[in-house]
């Protein structure tokens, strides 16, 4: 069963390959991780239908984006 809430749906994944959807990319929830076998730090990489317990839906646009430009004026009434 093919799960809804996999890496390819999640906004912090970033594919490898064609349009950038490929079957495999990496994870950009976190910082990349410093391994003794990569002393240098570097994000996951997963299999698009991989899926953790981090996941956001993909909505299109840019992580930490609004839906709609705000102003300083937006939280007060009229």
């Amino acid at each position: 069963m093919k799960r809804p809430d996999s890496c390819y749906t999640c906004r912090y994944w970033e594919g490898h390959g064609v349009r950038q959807r490929g079957p495999k990319g990496t994870c950009r929830r976190f910082p990349p991780v410093v391994t003794p076998r990569d002393p240098e730090g570097k994000f996951p990489i997963t299999l698009s239908t991989d899926w953790c317990g981090e996941w956001k839906r993909d909505g299109g646009q840019p992580i930490g984006a609004e839906a709609e430009p705000r102003t300083i004026y937006d939280d007060f009434e009229a």
